[in-house]
């Protein structure tokens, strides 16, 4: 009788384990997607890429947490580990999900030295997102739910450099300024302020503006040339593609634009700018800047990028100051 009743008991707790095998099958469930792993922006320091993945939440309840582990390796070499909540699911929607991962050269440059020739890099990320779902989601509810992920593409080998070279503000003709100039008056004194704006001498006030001296009816404009030279200093060549600049002098506006020619030599870029602002501008603090011939240099600017083997064009952005003498 004992083994009957035994038997009985193994027989219904198998139908019944079957039958919540079938419901849970049927309870919804989370759905997760992976849609895409691409390169947000380049700058001078660091290469952010960008990671999109998107979770549907079935519920009628929101999904608290979305729970993000992930490894990132760069050919191989595990680079980091990341660990961050992307926060809440509102019931009955789909939400997508994006991360940022910045990839900082300091920590490129031992693997540079390990690839010293390749232009591209096999990227790779490596995780699982979890989702718990609440206790009061029936048959599901109170464990997290895992989705793993694996993705892989590839960024360009870049450590880049800019500098400002062959810089130039052109002297005017004495033709140039007098047909410029409302009165005779106002000539001669152009000629002066320029004079000891551009060459040094000693023939007008040191950090005189242009208004005080007079000149603020000057229709006269300085033409100004520089050269923006990108240098990559590992593997990928780079080409530069619509460049815009915005140039600080002794943190004063100065230049601002889009250059029209832009020469891209592999891993050298030489962006030529020609120029001008108008003489009517000049402040007393640009005055003695541009009279020194050495400024402190605030320089930004962005640009789309190409390089070879990779069919995206990117952002490029750059930041830079310092000080350079002409």
């Amino acid at each position: 009788m004992k083994r009957i009743l035994s038997l009985l008991f193994l027989l219904l707790t198998s139908i019944n384990c079957s039958i919540l095998g079938v419901l849970q099958d049927r309870v919804p469930r989370p759905e997760f997607s992976f849609e895409s792993l691409s390169i947000k922006e380049i700058t001078l320091t660091d290469i952010t890429l960008k990671m999109v993945t998107s979770v549907e939440n079935p519920y009628p309840v929101g999904l608290p947490k979305s729970l993000l582990e992930m490894d990132l390796k760069i050919e191989g070499t595990n680079l980091s580990h990341i660990s961050t909540d992307l926060g809440e699911i509102e019931s009955k929607k789909s939400k997508q999900l994006p991360f940022e991962i910045k990839i900082k050269y300091d920590d490129l440059l031992k693997l540079y030295q390990k690839v010293p020739g390749k232009s591209l890099l096999s990227v790779m990320v490596d995780g699982n997102l979890k989702v718990p779902v609440p206790a009061s989601i029936p048959l599901v509810g109170g464990q997290p739910m895992s989705f793993a992920f694996q993705k892989s593409r590839e960024i360009p080998a870049v450590l880049p450099s800019v500098d400002i070279k062959n810089f130039k503000i052109l002297m005017p003709s004495k033709e140039e300024i007098t047909s410029s100039a409302n009165t005779g008056t106002m000539a001669n004194t152009a000629v002066s302020f320029l004079e000891g704006l551009l060459s040094g001498k000693s023939t007008t006030q040191s950090a005189k503006s242009a208004a005080s001296a007079g000149l603020s009816g000057l229709n006269l404009d300085l033409n100004t040339e520089f050269d923006l030279n990108f240098q990559n200093k590992a593997a990928s060549e780079l080409m530069f593609q619509g460049l815009n600049y915005d140039l600080k002098l002794g943190g004063e506006k100065f230049l601002a634009g889009a250059p029209k020619e832009i020469i891209n030599n592999g891993k050298e870029s030489i962006i030529k700018v020609k120029t001008a602002f108008p003489v009517a501008s000049i402040s007393s603090g640009l005055y003695k800047t541009i009279q020194s011939k050495s400024a402190g240099f605030d320089l930004n600017g962005n640009s789309g990028l190409k390089v070879p083997g990779l069919n995206e064009s990117m952002n490029f952005n750059y930041t830079k100051n310092g000080k350079f003498s002409w």
